[in-house]
């Protein structure tokens, strides 16, 4: 059985982000692996690697909701739960970029 594939390539390592893949937006459209950007901020981080380390858990715990609300989306049918499930997945997803930004700030990821 295939993997299916996004319509992006990694920003950062070129290969193809798949949908089981957990992947972020970067503020220079870039769309990369959560693995790549963790890494390259890891490595290029302006503060303590204890600090950086807590805000790479928080992005990835938001991905991953993300993921739980769209595996979650698909399991319903009552429109008012979807509805709700919609809305917290929405917010996973603000989250999600809140703290992918917070990392750019906090390092080199986008240089």
């Amino acid at each position: 059985m295939s993997r299916p594939q996004t319509k992006w390539n990694c920003g950062l390592c070129g290969k193809p982000i798949y949908w089981d893949e957990l992947f972020t937006f970067m503020s220079n459209k870039a769309v990369v692996h959560y693995t790549c950007f963790k890494e390259k901020a890891s490595s290029t981080s302006k503060v303590d690697k204890d600090v950086m380390k807590v805000i790479l858990d928080s992005l990835e715990d938001e991905l991953n909701k993300i993921v739980v609300y769209k595996q979650r989306l698909s399991k319903v049918n009552d429109e008012e739960i979807k509805k709700v499930l919609d809305q917290t997945e929405k917010d996973a997803e603000k989250n999600a970029a809140l703290f992918t930004r917070l990392v750019e700030k906090m390092s080199n990821v986008l240089g």
